[in-house]
């Protein structure tokens, strides 16, 4: 169970320089100090991520690309520019769904990912930066999932599509779930990035529920859901192992406190170690609010939970009782040095980071340091980052049925 060493409780009003930070990228030297029993596992895994590295164009080339503008992502559904993920069913089967489906195999990288903010609206052109030195493929910004999602349902939905055509969209979609096949690593993690591109995109990532959305596709690929019903039942059984060995390495990875109580997840993970890490400089190591609500919402979501989900959830749900906010409301467009504001009857809200076995709300701004109060960080940091979510309110109704199906399961009730 991951753990983490913290200094004493500093007081509320005294910034203080982030804790020795464990986290190291993925490398081959560190491999080799790992137990020789998992060397080779591990060996594989960083030959094969070098070799779809050389895939991408040269990287010189790459990093004198022109960008293309990001637009903003239609129906909030996603950073990738023109999918409709919440389209209607027939929807998926006229030509613009179609023509946008052409467009995600064109954007597609070598490596068999997509970077993120794909502008699928237009064409590719030979001078975007799909391909570029920040990323031969992401799972962040629900990139590659939201993109192989999609065209799962422009596959199925479609019964009067040409076969040249069809099959250039089933070909890019299995390109892709090899990608995600390629991208876990030994012990059940995903990195941000893959190809691994070094730095805190090589840490096992659960920052707005990318991990999550990971093994949703591969439990309903595995389960060979409705819409992935083309997928040969070989490449289903793939699927279904990798989802097991993320679900048993999200499990592993959860926090305790200092009694043993299980609490709740952390943003980031190293890969090898599975000790908690920050990434950027406002994103310190931490106990996470908003992306172990996201976690819990999966775990609620499993049709047959193990004891070990259960231990998970009632743990990171007393968790969230313990650190609820009441009657507050956060502005993030305050003026500088406003903190919560009082506001009876207001939504529950948490703050996003919590200082390890403190309960402390944390917070981070550019110059790596800890602050205790929102009000404390710079505006540009307050504005641009969600510092308190409401997110945790939302598993109330869900846990109390699930509380009951857990009941009904453990007494062997009808």
């Amino acid at each position: 169970m991951a753990t983490m060493v913290v200094p004493a409780a500093f007081a509320l009003d005294a910034p203080r320089p982030w804790p020795d930070d464990p986290f190291l990228p993925v490398t081959s030297a560190r491999i080799a100090a790992l137990p020789a029993a998992d060397q080779a596992a591990w060996r594989a895994y960083w030959e094969q991520s070098q070799a779809r590295f050389m895939m991408l164009p040269p990287r010189d080339l790459l990093e004198h690309t022109p960008n293309t503008p990001m637009l903003h992502a239609p129906l909030g559904a996603s950073f990738s520019v023109g999918l409709r993920l919440d389209a209607s069913y027939t929807w998926y089967a006229t030509e613009p769904a179609r023509l946008i489906a052409d467009r995600v195999v064109a954007w597609q990288s070598p490596t068999g990912g997509w970077s993120k903010n794909g502008n699928y609206t237009r064409e590719w052109l030979p001078t975007d930066d799909h391909r570029d030195a920040w990323s031969g493929g992401t799972f962040d910004n629900d990139s590659t999932i939201s993109e192989l999602r999609y065209l799962a349902r422009v596959i199925s939905y479609d019964n009067t599509v040409p076969a040249v055509r069809l099959n250039r969209w089933k070909d890019c979609f299995m390109r892709g779930l090899e990608y995600v096949f390629a991208a876990q690593y030994p012990n059940g993690g995903y990195p941000q990035i893959y190809p691994l591109a070094g730095g805190y995109h090589d840490a096992i990532t659960l920052n707005d529920d990318g991990y999550v959305h990971i093994l949703q596709l591969l439990r309903d690929v595995g389960s060979r859901e409705p819409e992935y019903a083309f997928v040969p039942e070989a490449v289903a059984a793939r699927a279904r192992r990798g989802f097991q060995l993320g679900l048993d390495c999200l499990l592993a990875v959860q926090l305790k406190s200092p009694t043993g109580r299980r609490t709740v997840w952390c943003q980031q993970y190293d890969a090898l170690s599975l000790q908690p890490c920050s990434a950027r400089n406002f994103e310190p190591a931490a106990e996470c609010s908003r992306e172990s609500a996201g976690v819990v919402k999966f775990l609620l979501s499993q049709p047959a939970p193990s004891p070990a989900m259960v231990a998970a959830v009632d743990g990171a749900m007393q968790w969230f009782a313990d650190r609820v906010i009441h009657d507050k409301y956060w502005d993030r467009n305050a003026p500088a040095g406003a903190d919560l504001e009082d506001r009876p009857g207001a939504p529950d809200l948490w703050a996003r980071f919590y200082e390890f076995n403190t309960g402390k709300p944390i917070f981070g701004d550019r110059d790596r340091k800890i602050y205790y109060s929102v009000a404390q960080i710079s505006f540009e940091r307050r504005k641009g980052y969600t510092w308190y979510c409401p997110e945790p309110a939302e598993l109330a109704p869900p846990y109390f049925y699930w509380q009951h199906k857990v009941a009904k399961n453990a007494t062997g009730a009808p």
